[in-house]
């Protein structure tokens, strides 16, 4: 039975090939799909995520600040073809203090915050940060932004990209830190603050520097220091000179006292993860953006200043004292021990690099 079958199989295979040799034929194959536009022309698909970009801040939608966020985010948002979608929450909604704005952009709650050093080092220590609240070491706000710039703050910045994961921009000047007093004059001297209660921030270096005059340094929370001022909780504040405009200080103050010991100024601060989730065209807009960005921000800052110290004059009956060379002698004075004991404190050998970056030496610098 198996012999018969198999000899039907080999006569049913000839007759096969025969039929093909004289003509015939299979079926065809079936045509393999057509290659999409993108797969034909060897390009990746376009990507069509919407990249949320949320920023936080303290200041009010008016201000030098507000208006800065508000540039950043038009030409973001147009040159990423609203593939960066840009948020601004300003006055305070998101934080009360830079501290939990340090901590809202580390945690990608928002990815954003313009914070100063010494919330920076509340992330990372970071002891080099310290040479910006050093008394008597800037003339001008150049100075400061010449550090902010240079290899050195670049070189500093890298335990918060390591550690922190977030990456800072530069920075910005927001003013002279200036005493603002509520019931007294403008001092002309250290000695016209003794016993005072003026609020800094939660610094060692602030402190030590209202310590220094003779005054008695007081930390109150800036969503509460309006209140505090008008109720005399505290008799004054130590911050920059266009926030007692910009958050309406100079409306429970009496007299400015600009002595320039220091100022105070916020470095932009982003989510080191968002940042790296950004496909490269969209990481290279951000960055342009960014230096955009910095410059106009700097600009509107050092226009804020100017204004502030009119209209407080002008329009808000406060008395404002800038010092000359010789007047703030005394208040130099007493803050070269402050100088000297935190002069290592920056890390060995970084205060000798910033003032050879400047040009100055220490010696010169209290004269």
């Amino acid at each position: 039975m198996k012999k018969k079958l198999t000899i039907a199989l080999c006569i049913i295979m000839v007759l096969s090939m025969m039929l093909t040799a004289c003509g015939g034929s299979s079926a065809p194959a079936p045509a393999p799909a057509p290659a999409d536009d993108a797969e034909e022309s060897g390009d990746a698909p376009a990507d069509d995520t919407v990249y949320e970009f949320r920023i936080a801040h303290l200041q009010t939608a008016e201000s030098a600040a507000g208006q800065s966020f508000q540039h950043l985010k038009d030409p973001l948002e147009e040159k990423s073809g609203g593939r960066i979608k840009v948020t601004l929450f300003g006055n305070g909604t998101m934080a009360s203090g830079d501290t939990e704005l340090a901590e809202l952009v580390r945690a990608g709650t928002v990815e954003m915050v313009p914070i100063p050093t010494h919330a920076l080092s509340s992330l990372v220590p970071i002891p080099e940060y310290k040479v910006f609240e050093m008394p008597y070491v800037f003339t001008d706000w150049e100075e400061i932004y010449q550090i902010l710039d240079s290899d050195l703050a670049k070189d500093w910045s890298a335990p918060l990209r390591e550690k922190a994961g977030v990456k800072v921009y530069g920075g910005l000047v927001k003013g002279w830190l200036s005493i603002g007093l509520r019931g007294h004059e403008p001092l002309t001297s250290p000695a016209d603050a003794k016993g005072l209660k003026i609020r800094t921030m939660a610094t060692d270096m602030q402190q030590g520097l209202i310590n220094a005059l003779g005054a008695s340094a007081t930390t109150v929370a800036y969503g509460e220091l309006y209140t505090a001022i008008q109720q005399k909780t505290v008799d004054g504040s130590l911050t920059a000179t266009n926030l007692y405009i910009a958050d309406r200080f100079g409306e429970v103050v009496d007299s400015l006292s600009i002595i320039r010991a220091t100022a105070h100024f916020h470095l932009p601060t982003v989510n080191l993860a968002w940042y790296n989730s950004l496909p490269a065209d969209l990481q290279e807009i951000f960055d342009e953006c960014m230096e955009d960005y910095l410059v106009f921000a700097r600009e509107m800052e050092k226009k804020a200043d100017t204004e502030a110290i009119e209209e407080l004059g002008s329009k808000m009956n406060v008395t404002v004292k800038t010092y000359t060379d010789e007047e703030l002698a005394p208040f130099k004075a007493a803050e070269k021990a402050l100088f000297d004991e935190n002069y290592d404190a920056c890390g060995e050998g970084v205060m000798d690099a910033v003032l050879a970056e400047l040009g100055k030496n220490r010696e010169d610098l209290f004269k």
